[in-house]
């Protein structure tokens, strides 16, 4: 009689399943399938350990060490996944390869007569299935791709036209990182991974429509990077610039990214990845605005002397501008091009 029964990755997302994690914390935090519940087998000391017994001792000594260590826990487990059971019905357990984790996990609770389904190939397999969606969604695709220097406000833009419902993907808010030397300021990132299947979750839910919006970033967004069939799609996008005057950038600027709420000891920390680029003598005069606390003319000299200059030279052409005295107003000329 076969205890476990598996699903693969495509049938559990179509049939809405519950996906259970049973990795350590620290895995699950790293990187999981968006929306699963983790309720993990083993801590990060002990999988440690068990890998330790594994290369020591061999695969018999480090299976019996794992059931000394989980067998306590198992009833416990159970009883936690019966009460998700009995709230959601399909459940699924996966750990990271579909391997003796979510095999000892599943077991136990059909044992114990709660019936759930093991995710075949576990994390791997789904890792597998969403780069190969979102290579197939980013081929059709069409992007409507917001440039503009620092400071026009883009990712207002876009949280704006997201709450009155048009298409958007919000990279930056994907990525958690504002996309400049201040950018990371007060915000951490997720990884690579958990940043890919992000994206694919958005990509999933706008599909279908005729376009979606998002913001012209550079290849790398703080220490991530966007995948290449993301990146392909915003290459042949359309490409829309927004240009607002150098004094509402800077106040826009200060605003978005807390200007003032961290000490400049953190600002100066930002500023000195780019010191090479600025030289010693620009480099040293914002330096000294910023210990001031002169923060309007520190990020001043940072858009005249920096920002705007890699604006110009890394900015595809555009095939359509749009010149406003603020935000609201771009938005207001944006719509009208979005609706035509």
């Amino acid at each position: 009689m076969e205890i476990v029964k598996e699903i693969d990755i495509e049938e559990a997302l179509k049939k809405g399943f519950v996906f259970i994690d049973v990795r350590t914390e620290e895995e699950f935090e790293e990187f999981h399938i968006p929306g699963a519940l983790n309720i993990p087998l083993f801590t990060k000391e002990e999988r440690e350990r068990i890998s330790e017994i594994y290369y020591l001792q061999g695969e018999k000594e480090a299976r019996f060490y794992a059931l000394e260590i989980a067998g306590p826990k198992l009833h416990v487990i159970a009883k936690k996944i019966k009460g998700i059971k009995d709230k959601y019905k399909n459940v699924v357990v996966y750990c990271w390869r579909g391997g003796m984790r979510s095999l000892a996990v599943a077991s136990i609770c059909n044992l114990t007569g709660v019936h759930v389904l093991r995710l075949s190939g576990g994390y791997r397999a789904f890792r597998h299935y969403i780069l190969k969606r979102l290579e197939e969604i980013c081929k059709k695709i069409n992007l409507i791709v917001l440039y503009g220097p620092t400071g026009v406000g883009k990712t207002r833009i876009l949280k704006k036209l997201k709450k009155e419902g048009y298409p958007v993907i919000d990279l930056e808010d994907l990525a958690g990182h504002r996309g400049s030397v201040f950018g990371g300021i007060g915000l951490s990132q997720p990884s690579q991974k958990m940043f890919d299947s992000l994206l694919w979750l958005e990509l999933e839910k706008l599909k279908d429509y005729p376009y979606v919006i998002t913001e012209g970033e550079s290849k790398k967004i703080g220490k991530l990077f966007i995948p290449d069939s993301f990146w392909r799609a915003m290459e042949r996008g359309k490409k829309i610039q927004i240009i607002t005057p150098l004094e509402e950038r800077i106040k826009v600027s200060m605003e978005d990214y807390g200007v003032g709420r961290f000490s400049s000891d953190i600002y100066i920390k930002a500023l000195s990845r780019i010191k090479k680029i600025l030289g010693d003598e620009k480099y040293n005069e914002i330096k000294k605005l910023i210990e001031e606390e002169s923060y309007y003319e520190a990020i001043k000299e940072l858009m005249v002397n920096y920002y705007d200059k890699l604006y110009r030279r890394s900015t595809p052409e555009v095939e359509r501008t749009i010149t406003a005295r603020n935000v609201e107003e771009a938005i207001s000329k944006l719509r009208l091009e979005l609706d035509c």
